[in-house]
């Protein structure tokens, strides 16, 4: 048996290269990805700017997601982590400053919104996995019309805090892509 790699920048770049996310719109699943693809039209015809950051995630990548914030955030020891077949990660360093260390490299080599913007860990049964869901960054310059899925248009001004802008979730909501209130980029098929 292979000795496992400590937690750290590593495993930024090994899941880089093994467990790879999509950020191809045309990997989710179909009737989701019909959704998603009306509603950026609508922002984008409306004049905002949609930039997907993440599609379908690899089961893998969700893994190390999950561990690494969760230990960064002090929400759970090094020790609680459980083992996943196909990654050889130690999480626990033995001193518990030097596995949160470890789990930090990760979490911001992976870019993971941490709170305020997200308060919960990156799920390991995502709705990324099963391409329902999309994290995108949406953004424009003072209000614009935004045309619901029936048609009527909606002003949506634009709010730093996607979060709150609830106007904008009842656009993506009548395209059936709901948000996620907790974490900033995050749209699914059921807002989780």
């Amino acid at each position: 048996m292979a000795a496992k790699i400590k937690s750290g920048k590593y495993w930024v770049m090994w899941a880089n290269t093994n467990a790879l996310n999509s950020t191809k719109i045309d990997d989710l699943e179909l009737s989701f990805k019909n959704n998603v693809k009306a509603f950026i039209k609508a922002l984008e015809d409306a004049g905002a700017t949609v930039k997907i950051k993440a599609a379908k995630r690899h089961p893998k990548r969700a893994y190390l997601f999950h561990w690494a914030w969760k230990i960064h955030l002090d929400k759970c020891k090094p020790s609680d982590a459980t083992a996943l077949a196909g990654v050889d990660i130690e999480w626990d360093h033995g001193d518990l400053a030097k596995s949160k260390a470890g789990a930090k490299e990760m979490v911001l080599g992976f870019q993971l919104s941490v709170p305020p913007k997200n308060t919960k860990p990156p799920s390991l049964s995502s709705n990324h996995i099963h391409g329902k869901a999309i994290d995108m960054k949406i953004t424009w310059t003072g209000t614009i019309k935004v045309k619901k899925k029936t048609g009527t248009e909606i002003s949506v001004k634009f709010n730093q805090n996607v979060n709150a802008n609830t106007d904008l979730h009842k656009v993506g909501s009548s395209y059936g892509v709901k948000k996620l209130v907790n974490d900033a980029p995050h749209w699914s098929f059921n807002g989780h």
